[in-house]
């Protein structure tokens, strides 16, 4: 059984992979992700390995790197870490932004049915159309990045996508490492809410990371995406952590 504190690094590792920053740089211990501001995710500091520095010179070098490539300085805060990185951040002016639950699923014993739903090895323009017009992604260097780090997953990926007349409704997809199916991407039509195509297409991906030989899912919600939060409890998610961001900008 894997013990609570080494499902943290576990997690943080799987995530990097499954949504990749377009460049990393190491800095005693931390984890520095870029990717045109596309995402927290993608773009923050993360504190995950031990270090040695003192804590108020690696944050002003933090800041220096992200200021450099125009982009607020995010770090990633997970609830294990000791109080006194969140506060100095919160003394030096970092806004706390979108707490998030991590969520995991065993999958050893479940047999989801796979439902109606177009399975993709890759993100193919018609899963792409339907994901950034779910999304509201309008920006072209937003969607040229995102396109870019779909590329950049180098594990096993799949992406599904569910049809209401010809029309995509819900999508969604995972990747696979170790045996753990992470859920990402999920969304659907704004106007189709309410009617079940989120619960259909979390089905569909499920089934087919079980298909793929995944033991165990997990995905991140924001906490206060209640209808989400929500759907995956019902599911059978349960919570291993919470996270949040501090940010701040350039003045």
């Amino acid at each position: 059984m894997i013990e609570t504190s080494e499902k943290y690094l576990l997690y943080e590792e799987l995530s990097f992979n499954a949504h990749p920053a377009l460049q990393t740089q190491f800095y005693d211990g931390w984890v520095l992700r870029f990717a045109n501001g596309y995402t927290n995710r993608a773009n923050s500091i993360n504190l995950i390995y031990p270090s040695a520095l003192e804590l108020k010179t690696k944050i002003s070098e933090c800041e220096k790197r992200y200021f450099r490539q125009g982009l607020p300085a995010v770090f990633k805060i997970l609830d294990c870490y000791t109080s006194n990185i969140d506060r100095q951040l919160e003394a030096g002016g970092y806004e706390k932004v979108a707490p998030t639950y991590v969520m995991e699923m065993d999958l050893w014993d479940k047999n989801i049915p796979s439902g109606d739903c177009v399975i993709t090895d890759y993100a193919d323009d018609d899963w792409q159309s339907a994901y950034f017009s779910f999304s509201k992604y309008h920006e072209s260097v937003k969607i040229t990045t995102a396109r870019q780090i779909f590329e950049n997953v180098k594990n096993i990926m799949f992406c599904g996508r569910i049809e209401k007349n010809g029309e995509s409704v819900a999508c969604g997809s995972a990747v696979i490492e170790r045996g753990y199916a992470g859920l990402l991407n999920v969304a659907v039509d704004e106007s189709q809410r309410g009617k079940g195509y989120g619960t259909k297409i979390c089905l569909s991906l499920l089934a087919e990371a079980i298909s793929r030989g995944a033991h165990t899912a997990y995905l991140q919600v924001i906490q206060d995406n209640e209808p989400a939060v929500g759907l995956y409890r019902k599911l059978g998610f349960k919570k291993v952590y919470s996270y949040w961001y501090r940010v701040k900008k350039e003045r």
